[in-house]
Formats: C-alpha cells, sequence, structure tokens
C-alpha cells in the first residue's frame, strides 16, 4: 500500500513547512513506497503557480516533477459516479477520492473535508 498526496500536501511540502515534513517523514517509515498524486492535484498545483515569478515557478515544477501521476481510467469514473451520488463536495475532491479508491492507497491531506468519505483510506494532517 502506498499514499497519494493532496494538493494540500503537495503545497505544504512545496513551501518547507517543516512541522508537515516531519509529520510525512514519520508517516513515510510505515509507507515507504514512493507517494503519487492524482491527475487533479497535479492541475491544482500547476494552475496555483502561474502567480508565482519565472524563479519560483521553475523550482516548483522541478519540485512537483518528481511525482508519479496517477491517470484516470474508466474504474475512476465508475467510482466518481458512485462518489458523486453519495456526497456534496467538489468535484476535484471527488475525483482524488475515486483515483484514490481504484489503487486501494491511502489518501494523505490536510483537508478534513475527506473525513466524511468512509470509502477511501486517508490520514489527515492537523
Amino acid at each position: 500500500m502506498y499514499l497519494i498526496f493532496d494538493t494540500s500536501i503537495l503545497i505544504e511540502l512545496e513551501r518547507g513547512n517543516r512541522e508537515i515534513i516531519a509529520k510525512i517523514n514519520e508517516i513515510r517509515k510505515i509507507y515507504p513506497t514512493p507517494a503519487k498524486i492524482s491527475f487533479i492535484s497535479y492541475f491544482e498545483f500547476l494552475y496555483g503557480l502561474k502567480e508565482k515569478s519565472e524563479k519560483n515557478k521553475e523550482r516548483a515544477l522541478a519540485f512537483i516533477e518528481k511525482f508519479s501521476i496517477l491517470q484516470t481510467t474508466k474504474i475512476t469514473a465508475h467510482n466518481l459516479v458512485s462518489l458523486k451520488a453519495k456526497y456534496e463536495f467538489p468535484l476535484a475532491d471527488l475525483l482524488i477520492a475515486a483515483q484514490t479508491m481504484e489503487e486501494s492507497a491511502i489518501l494523505l491531506t490536510k483537508d478534513k473535508d475527506f473525513e466524511d468519505i468512509k470509502e477511501i483510506e486517508k490520514i489527515i494532517l492537523r
């Protein structure tokens, strides 16, 4: 089993948040397989770069390119339909959950809204 980093985690890592990095390092002792990110987290991270300086964009792009990106599939779509029928969450969050379900992975996030999605395993950092 491996971790899928939510966009909230990617942002904290890219910012160099030492508290979050220390927590992740402890969690990685239990789940040492390299973490992956969903397609939508990759998109959200890239979209957030539009306001950064060229130097900061380059650094952030080098950071995000280190991750393997999960691609959407027909299974993702079926999972998304199931989640959308049950939860009133933003589509982006449901897509992340759908890919986490598909991969039987563990979502690592700071977003407490994911607590309500019972179909996925998750670790919510505070």
